[in-house]
Formats: structure tokens, sequence, C-alpha cells
């Protein structure tokens, strides 16, 4: 973990960057490659599949798989020992879709507070992955709602498998594909939405996530 926390994206790779969001003030990289790293940590922590919860965050995640793919591969080798895929979320998802992905963004939100020294159903404070769009303002950007984060967490873990932090030690976007499932989680420019994006690792050797502006997701 301390060898991802001294990590910088590449100069290069950042031109590139440039680039693709010339709008972006290059005083806000620190900010993405703050909540990328924090991407990666959460694998660190445990390998199961999360939501990308920053579209700025996942526009260098796009960046890096389409025009830096070895490099990319190299990194995800060097600090969690497998690939980690980029798999969207299905634009239509079934019900059962819908659940994974709100498990999905249940497991981001409970490992990220994790890395961060916060507690899941106490914490005053977003995460710093949660907060990135809104403090560049990131156009079309999530901005989470801190009481929702908290109830979608106790639901799920009232419902399901998310690991115990004793045992293991209303988002608002302008994007209509960046949230896709919970309707009462997130609303965007005249409608609601939901943000799931996530990541799946029960493949020894790869692992899938998904990216906020594709509105994607991976499964088991």
């Amino acid at each position: 973990m301390k060898e991802l926390e001294s990590f910088q994206i590449p100069d290069y790779i950042w031109t590139a960057f440039r680039k693709r969001h010339p709008n972006i003030s290059v005083t806000s990289y620190k900010h993405i490659e703050d909540g990328f790293k924090d991407y990666l940590a959460l694998h660190i922590w445990i390998k199961q599949a999360y939501a990308m919860p920053s579209h700025s965050v996942d526009a260098l995640w796009h960046l890096l798989i389409e025009e830096y793919d070895s490099y990319y591969r190299v990194m995800c080798e060097t600090f969690l020992g497998y690939h980690l895929i980029h798999k969207p979320h299905e634009q239509a998802p079934t019900d059962s879709q819908k659940i994974s992905q709100r498990q999905q963004l249940a497991n981001t939100w409970q490992a990220a507070c994790h890395i961060h020294g916060l507690d899941p159903q106490k914490t005053h404070i977003l995460p710093r992955i949660f907060q990135v769009d809104a403090h560049i303002r990131w156009e079309q950007g999530l901005i989470f709602s801190l009481p929702f984060l908290i109830a979608l967490y106790t639901q799920m873990s009232a419902t399901s498998a998310i690991p115990n932090d004793q045992a293991m030690s209303s988002c608002s976007s302008n994007s209509t594909t960046a949230c896709s499932s919970m309707t009462t989680s997130c609303t965007s420019s005249g409608s609601s939405h939901d943000s799931n994006h996530s990541s799946n690792s029960s493949d020894s050797s790869s692992s899938c996530s998904s990216c906020s502006s594709c509105g994607g997701g991976g499964g088991d």
C-alpha cells in the first residue's frame, strides 16, 4: 500500500489527458490521481466488485485502458497482482443487475471508508474518491449524498454478504449515463438514476471493474 501511495501517473499520460479534457485545470490532476489510487487500494483491501463513483477518475481510467494498455497492465500487476478489467454496466439492467449494482456501490463505500479510517455507518465526511468530482467541479460529475450512502450501506449490509469491518480488521449528476439503477439515489438534470460502477474479483488472474461514464459494472 505504501508503494501505491507514492506512485505518480507519468507526465506524458497527463499530457494526453489534457488533450481529452482541455477545460480541466492542471491543479485538478492530483485529486484525480488520488481518487484513482484509492480505487486501486479498494482492490488491495478485498478483491471483489466495486462501483466507480467518479466521472473524473473514470476518465483517467478510460485513457489508460484505451491509449496506454501496456502501461496499465503492468501497473495492475505491480499493485494488484492481476489485470483489473473494465466492464460497463448494462444500459437496461434487470432487477437482479440493479441489486448487484447497488451492492457494488455499497462495497465501494465500505472499502473507501476503511482505507481512510472512517466508520461507514457513522462517518461525517465522504471518503476522498466520493468527493473528487465535486471538488474539481467536473462537468456532469457525480455528487453524493452522505445520508444516502450510509443508508444504502446499512441496507445492503443487512441483506447481503458485505464483509464486516470488525471481522475484516443522493448522488447528483448531470450525466444521464453515469447513474443507471437506483432511481431514488441520485438525480441528473431532468431525471433520476443510479450511480453504480463496479469491479468483479472472482478470477485469480483478472478482475472486472466498471466505469461511471459507461454506467457499468461487473458481476461475480
